[in-house]
């Protein structure tokens, strides 16, 4: 009965502030009344709800996940089909990655081949491995999409494991690898673990 014990005045502005929030949160289009059709009790039209109530957030966020689903699964095919449609064996045919790669990464690996050459001379190889030395035979390859714009491929050889980070961007209605960053994760692996 502590009600009983306020001051009239009390009451009276603490009633006057509810009012004005119930108000206030009424004119705001997501607590505005909601009537029209379909809006009877125990009603299923959710069509009149119109942009008041945010469950086509809710749908959109189902749709981006999807999308975002489906565009990293484009992205890892691209790589899949780029890495099954030229391997280590044509490293000296820059043809096929020409066309696959972006001007800033085929600059890229211009500028990072080390060796006397003549002509166009690009370092294909960090697709595959580092470089230098004997890796031994190739044993398997694996390519994961981390999001739409990154895959992870994970080459393991007899000696040797390196994986490779691609940045992959969209360009038309294609995609293009965009740059690359080396990880090279176990120099001297235990053959019997792979």
């Amino acid at each position: 009965m502590a009600y009983m014990n306020m001051k009239k005045s009390t009451i009276i502005t603490a009633l006057t502030a509810m009012m004005l929030v119930a108000v206030g949160l009424t004119g705001c289009k997501y607590f505005k009344p909601l009537d029209g059709p379909g809006m009877e009790r125990d009603s299923t039209d959710l069509s009149a709800l119109g942009d008041s109530v945010s469950i086509g957030d809710s749908l959109n966020v189902v749709a981006d996940d999807a999308a975002q689903k489906q565009n990293m699964e484009a992205v890892q095919a691209f790589v899949e089909q780029f890495y099954n449609e030229w391997g280590m064996e044509n490293l000296l045919d820059y043809d096929y990655p020409k066309q696959h790669i972006t001007p800033r990464l085929l600059k890229c690996l211009a500028d990072s081949y080390e060796f006397e050459c003549e002509g166009e001379c690009l370092a294909t190889w960090k697709f595959f491995y580092e470089g230098g030395g004997d890796v031994g035979e190739f044993k398997s390859r694996q390519i994961t999409a981390r999001d739409g714009n990154h895959v992870l491929v994970e080459n393991k050889y007899v000696n040797y494991e390196y994986d490779v980070l691609l940045t992959v961007i969209k360009d038309g209605d294609t995609f293009k690898i965009d740059s690359l960053q080396q990880e090279v994760r176990a120099l001297n692996f235990n053959e019997d673990e792979y």
